[in-house]
């Protein structure tokens, strides 16, 4: 076995069960990429301040340790299950989002559950998973269901979503190891929007010609990359991005894009795709830090 990766994999977890499916998510990606596992738990001091200056009591500092201690045990031993037994754990003071873009400094993978009843993954992934996934300085899984972890779901493809942009090249990347590492197919998606494209100089002017153009694209894109043994299916559609990845992510096992689209704005951190990826794919998605 070749030694592990020197940057970890680094989980969140609030003790929720669907930050515990990030766990099992997370543990079983380190197993595959002979990677170590990092698992954070956030208490969040900050929070406890009363009058927003005053500190809380040290016993009930105390309190929020233990129980995030136990979170945090319970977390290394599902991770052991999983295949890793040598599972890091830490104790971070500070507020669950600060603390793990923190933490993304230093690693190879950020994962997170989508959805919980605890402070890191509340608010169906509004506040702490949107949060990590435009900040985070490493590419960021949001573990979404569970259909990813049934028996049947071993052999679904992974799936990918490009715009044609100078990112694509980097998602297809990710997408092709994901795909080479579960030993499944390959899906990748160029969809464009439901109104024709304008009619410019140079810009085809029939949608059978842009369909023609996509084609064309992810060929060149994919003309990059070692496919290997990976059987790739190229799919260029007439539909909206947001709707189409969506809809498709139900028969996938894990669905790759971007963190920004194309046409984002500087200050627009995570796209609009991805944003809805984030709130209702069916199955785990890798969003690809693909801007700085």
């Amino acid at each position: 076995m070749t030694a592990p990766t020197s940057r970890p994999i680094v989980v969140g977890v609030d003790g929720s069960a669907e930050s515990l499916d990030a766990v099992r998510w997370a543990a079983r990606t380190a197993r595959r990429r002979d990677a170590t596992l990092e698992i954070v738990y956030a208490i969040d001091f900050s929070a406890l301040l009363a009058g927003g200056v005053v500190p809380p009591p040290e016993e009930m500092k105390d309190v929020l340790r233990e129980h995030g201690g136990r979170s945090l045990r319970t977390a290394a031993e599902l991770a052991a299950a999983q295949g890793v037994p040598g599972a890091t754990t830490r104790l971070d003071p500070d507020r669950a989002a600060q603390a793990l873009v923190d933490a993304s400094k230093t690693a190879a993978l950020l994962v997170v559950g989508s959805s919980g009843k605890g402070r890191l993954t509340g608010l169906l992934a509004g506040s702490v998973a949107s949060a990590v996934s435009a900040h985070a300085s490493c590419d960021t899984v949001i573990v979404r269901g569970d259909a990813w972890d049934k028996a049947e779901a071993a052999g679904r493809p992974v799936l990918a979503g490009i715009d044609g942009g100078e990112a694509s090249s980097r998602i297809l990347a990710v997408a092709l190891d994901e795909a080479k590492s579960r030993q499944v197919p390959l899906v990748v998606v160029h969809a464009w929007a439901d109104d024709p494209p304008p009619h410019e100089p140079g810009h085809p002017e029939h949608p059978e010609s842009v369909t023609d153009a996509g084609h064309r694209l992810l060929t060149d894109r994919l003309g990059g990359h070692d496919i290997g043994d990976v059987e790739v299916d190229r799919v260029v559609v007439r539909a909206h991005p947001r709707r189409e990845l969506i809809e498709r992510s139900g028969a996938a096992q894990l669905v790759v894009l971007g963190n920004r689209g194309r046409g984002g704005f500087p200050g627009l951190l995570l796209g609009s795709t991805g944003q809805a990826l984030l709130h209702s794919a069916a199955c785990p998605v890798y969003l690809v830090r693909t801007a700085s």
